[in-house]
Parts: C-alpha cells; sequence; structure tokens
C-alpha cells in the first residue's frame, strides 16, 4: 500500500442482512506504519435504504489499524469512522 492512495471507508447499520443506512468517507493515505495507517478524509456520503439522503465535506485524519487479511484483500478499522478495505494487488 502506498501513500496518496485514494481510499473509501464503509460504515452501516443492517437489518437482517440489508444495509438500510450506509456512510461513504472518501479519503487518501498520508502514512503507512506496520499495523496502522492514517487517513486524511475529505468527502461523505450518507444513504438510506441505497438513496443518497446527506453529502458534506470534512477535513479531518484518523488512524486505522489493521484488522485482518482475506485472500489479496487488507481489512483496517477506526471504531468511530469504519472500515477500509484495500486490495493487495494494485
Amino acid at each position: 500500500m502506498m501513500v496518496n492512495k485514494m481510499v473509501q471507508i464503509r460504515k452501516g447499520s443492517n437489518l437482517g442482512g440489508v444495509f438500510i443506512y450506509e456512510e461513504f468517507i472518501d479519503g487518501k493515505v498520508v502514512k503507512v506504519n506496520a499495523k496502522s495507517i492514517r487517513v486524511h478524509m475529505t468527502h461523505v456520503k450518507c444513504t438510506t435504504n441505497g438513496k443518497l439522503t446527506q453529502e458534506y465535506d470534512i477535513d479531518e485524519t484518523a488512524t486505522f489499524t489493521y484488522w485482518r487479511t482475506s485472500g489479496t484483500v487488507d481489512f483496517y478499522k477506526n471504531p468511530k469512522y469504519g472500515i477500509i478495505k484495500i486490495d493487495l494487488d494494485h
């Protein structure tokens, strides 16, 4: 994974496996450590039942800690902002 890589953070709540509310936060990796990454977040989109309900800009930075690897994908998480999925092939 490289510094300046664009990422999307996902967070949501579901009912019976179907997401009823989701947040998509766009950001850029600004620092990489052995077991964490730091991401600067710039834009948020909120959806309810798949429809866009809110969209706004932010200017925040947070640390996401390594969670697990599944196949060729690393997962990082932050309790406030959600989960980042990063494909290791790229």
